[in-house]
């Protein structure tokens, strides 16, 4: 069984060089840290010799996300002080006209969750592919509660054909039960997810608390002892946390979520995430086409004959005037 503890040694293959005790070369006094989880305004990071701390940021310091390598300075009664933030392989995370909620920092791939009971959004699907697009990280389904579909090829159809329509057939997409075929699951995505580090997105009902305590056996009971003991979720009831399984198997729970903002991207940013938007587009009549009533447009013209996606189509004209809003009223 799996030690899912956050003071469980990271697998030397993803270890940083040793220091003595984790401390940082340029002051004895800081260490090197990595987030562990996110509770809003602070946050739990673990030091190079496994020891938790309870971390908080002022002003830039505050924007911190799981899987950030932090440096931090002690402050007494495993308290500590974010320093500094290393620089980010990447970062996923959802934006609105309010606030930013960071996911999680230093990924290697997404998991998306989804299911038919309760029914999936394919627009939250479209939203998340654009966000991992512009982050660069790659996104896998996992379509779950497929058990339910058995009996009904007609609607387990619909559901291929509509995920293949939103994702033009270029993210792999895993169709499992893991209440029902828990070995089957387990044989399936372990060899996928082993050795690196994985960020769990879904809306709530999805199956993500199952399939983690699938994958690394009592790691939510875990980390809630160390919650508590730390006082650190005594006030919270959503937070993200990473867990540490066997073979460098490395799990980031996030809270469910039901909107996705991308006020982050750019017009260009959001273009290039639908590149078979803008591939066509390139070849309309006008440079600033804006695929609606213009003559020549090819966009359009490629949506009555097919080769477009209705779906995709929808959804960025829907995200574009998003954007476009956000910048009037910013």
């Amino acid at each position: 069984m799996a030690d899912s503890s956050l003071n469980k040694v990271r697998d030397t293959h993803r270890a940083k060089p040793a220091s003595h005790h984790g401390k940082n070369a340029h002051s004895p006094d800081l260490l090197n840290a990595l987030v562990v989880a996110s509770y809003g305004r602070h946050f739990l990071a673990r030091d190079e010799a496994g020891t938790i701390w309870q971390v908080y940021g002022k002003g830039k310091r505050r924007e911190v996300a799981v899987g950030d390598e932090i440096v931090i300075l002690p402050s007494g009664d495993k308290q500590a002080w974010v320093e500094d933030i290393q620089t980010r392989k990447n970062l996923v995370y959802r934006s609105d006209a309010l606030k930013s909620k960071m996911f999680a920092a230093n990924l290697d791939g997404v998991l998306l969750m989804l299911a038919v009971s309760p029914p999936y959004s394919p627009e939250l699907l479209g939203r998340t592919l654009t966000a991992c697009k512009h982050a660069d990280v790659p996104l896998t389904i996992l379509f779950n509660k497929v058990d339910i579909l058995e009996g009904d090829p007609e609607t387990l159809g619909d559901v291929e054909q509509e995920l293949f329509e939103m994702t033009l057939g270029d993210v792999p997409t895993h169709y499992i039960s893991v209440t029902e075929k828990p070995e089957e699951t387990e044989s399936l995505l372990r060899p996928l997810l082993e050795g690196k580090r994985t960020l769990i997105l879904g809306q709530s009902g999805m199956g993500k608390s199952t399939l983690i305590n699938l994958l690394i056996p009592g790691a939510l009971a875990a980390t809630n002892e160390i919650s508590m003991a730390l006082n650190a979720g005594k006030h919270t009831t959503t937070h993200t946390q990473m867990h540490f399984g066997e073979q460098g198997l490395e799990l980031i729970d996030s809270p469910g979520f039901q909107a996705f903002g991308l006020h982050h991207l750019s017009e260009a940013d959001l273009l290039n995430a639908f590149s078979d938007l803008r591939d066509e587009g390139n070849k309309c009549r006008f440079a600033n086409c804006q695929h609606k009533r213009e003559p020549d447009c090819a966009v359009k013209n490629g949506l009555e004959d097919g080769t477009l996606s209705p779906a995709r189509y929808e959804l960025y004209q829907m995200l574009k005037a998003e954007l476009e809003e956000a910048r009037q009223n910013y």
